[in-house]
């Protein structure tokens, strides 16, 4: 059990098949040890393993308490705007693009709009105003609304994304753990999941602050994307044991450069 905790301790999150791999025991040994220290208060279990009471002390709010789009909008604004100076270098004219409700997706926008021939789809009614306003072609996925992201959700964008083919995918998320992208709403994860399942790019923007928190709901691995793109103050333990050098691209603030991860 303490060589468990060890491990939780270095990575702040373990899968199942880390510990039967790392120390040679069944899976239903692993649960049970996981059982223990929960009880103990040393972990939380999650989906296909656990992560470390530190981690969890550091998890995303209920959605009652989040701010609104507009608020969160303004958050980390310089690392959100760096690395989508970097991101846009993936847009092609002619391309048909997702963005999801994520703010960090709004720099993305001028940048768009100086292409030709560009379709973007999104779940956004916020992102939606502003990409009119830039002249952009828009679809708009229908769903349950939901106020706190201005969202259109739920299964019913799940299905229509999932009818479409999408050159690039842009999306963020509020929490990364052990190499595991989290949510605090499961009606959002389908729209994501939908999304990436038919994008032939699919890029994340992840500023520093999204790290080692932890969500519910996990919806995809940093190794599901084709590029990850934060910033500098990004520690690399937290991503570079879970994605090859050239799928990292990682900026630096002060001046919106760009350093490839190698």
């Amino acid at each position: 059990l303490d060589l468990i905790i060890e491990l939780l301790e270095r990575r702040g999150k373990v899968t199942i098949e880390e510990l039967v791999r790392e120390f040679g025991i069944s899976a239903m040994t692993a649960h049970r040890d996981l059982d223990i220290l929960q009880k103990q208060g040393l972990l939380r279990k999650v989906r296909g393993g656990a992560v470390s009471e530190a981690v969890t002390r550091a998890s995303v709010h209920a959605l009652d308490s989040e701010a609104s789009w507009h608020d969160r909008a303004r958050a980390a604004l310089r690392e959100k705007e760096a690395i989508a100076a970097r991101a846009a270098r993936e847009l092609q004219r002619g391309m048909t693009v997702f963005m999801d409700d994520s703010t960090s997706c709004l720099p993305l926008v001028p940048y768009l709009s100086r292409l030709s021939g560009i379709t973007v789809v999104t779940n956004s009614l916020s992102l939606t105003r502003v990409l009119v306003e830039h002249g952009l072609e828009v679809v708009m996925i229908g769903g349950t609304y939901r106020p706190a992201f201005d969202a259109n959700v739920g299964l019913l964008a799940h299905d229509a994304i999932g009818r479409l083919r999408l050159d690039a995918v842009f999306i963020s998320t509020p929490a990364v753990s052990g190499g595991e992208c989290y949510h605090p709403d499961q009606d959002s994860v389908l729209v994501k999941r939908a999304a990436l399942a038919v994008g032939d790019r699919r890029i994340l923007l992840v500023d520093h602050s999204k790290f080692t928190r932890v969500a519910p709901y996990s919806f995809a691995r940093l190794a599901d994307f084709t590029l990850v793109v934060t910033d500098a103050a990004t520690p690399e333990k937290e991503y570079r044991p879970h994605l090859p050098p050239d799928r990292v691209a990682v900026v630096e603030v002060s001046d919106a450069l760009t350093t490839d991860v190698g």
